[in-house]
């Protein structure tokens, strides 16, 4: 009935129950598996960036700093600012590795036998329908947060969004 098999997860409990189903599934379809995840935007919280420091996954850069007394204070503000955002995208990817990762390794445990990683940057909804259209995925899963209708009206969720423009079927696990 499936083939391939796209899983969307954000390394949250919801996201860890749709690679536990999305796993069991593929063994029993013998399906293709496919973790999908989206590098989250921002700054990353400070828990995370401390502990990508401490496992030396994000480098500092060490180029040496221009020397300041000629250049003025905009410019050493940009250049600052510029540093601290790739250091940002940089535990960002960093977390995003460890996502996938997790759940490859999650989903093999249990006995999946072709599981691959797809790790987009982007809107969440676009980017997971990229890969199910890239993987040519026959379902996808996905995790809810269950926020409840109210907070779905005003905002809409991943998993709503995705189950109505998919094209193939969707299973949304709470």
């Amino acid at each position: 009935m499936f083939t391939k098999i796209l899983v969307a997860t954000d390394g949250s409990n919801h996201g860890t129950r749709a690679v536990e189903a999305a796993a069991d599934l593929a063994i029993k379809y013998g399906a293709e598996l496919t973790v999908g995840h989206v590098l989250l935007h921002g700054e990353p919280p400070s828990a995370f960036r401390r502990m990508m420091e401490v496992e030396h996954l994000v480098r500092e850069p060490t180029v040496q700093k221009p020397d300041t007394k000629n250049i003025t204070g905009g410019l050493i503000a940009y250049a600052t600012k510029a540093e601290q955002a790739r250091v940002s995208h940089d535990v960002m990817q960093a977390l995003a590795g460890r996502i996938a990762d997790h759940a490859v390794a999650l989903a093999k445990k249990m006995g999946a036998k072709t599981v691959t990683a797809e790790i987009e940057e982007g809107d969440t909804t676009n980017r997971i329908l990229k890969i199910a259209k890239k993987v040519d995925a026959d379902l996808i899963v996905i995790g809810t947060r269950g926020f409840g209708p109210l907070k779905s009206l005003l905002m809409g969720s991943t998993s709503q969004k995705i189950s109505q423009l998919a094209n193939c079927a969707c299973l949304t696990i709470k």
